[in-house]
């Protein structure tokens, strides 16, 4: 098992190779591999989606997956 925290200024759904996976700022577990995050609608932050293998990741050392808001 695999631990991810999707970071964003607010709580947002949390979208994992399009499926809803919990929300922003939270550990999130995944299995090890390729994934595709995006944060949904609206679309108000960059970049769109990010692609990230994800794989020696632990609860106390979550891989980060980081969005910005657009100006």
């Amino acid at each position: 098992m695999e631990y991810v925290v999707v970071q964003f200024d607010e709580d947002r759904d949390v979208f994992v190779d399009d499926q809803k996976n919990g929300k922003t700022n939270t550990t999130l577990r995944l299995g090890a591999g390729t994934h595709t995050f995006s944060l949904g609608d609206p679309q108000d932050y960059s970049p769109q989606q990010i692609t990230k293998v994800i794989q020696g990741s632990s609860v106390l050392q979550p891989e980060t997956v980081t969005f910005t808001r657009n100006a």
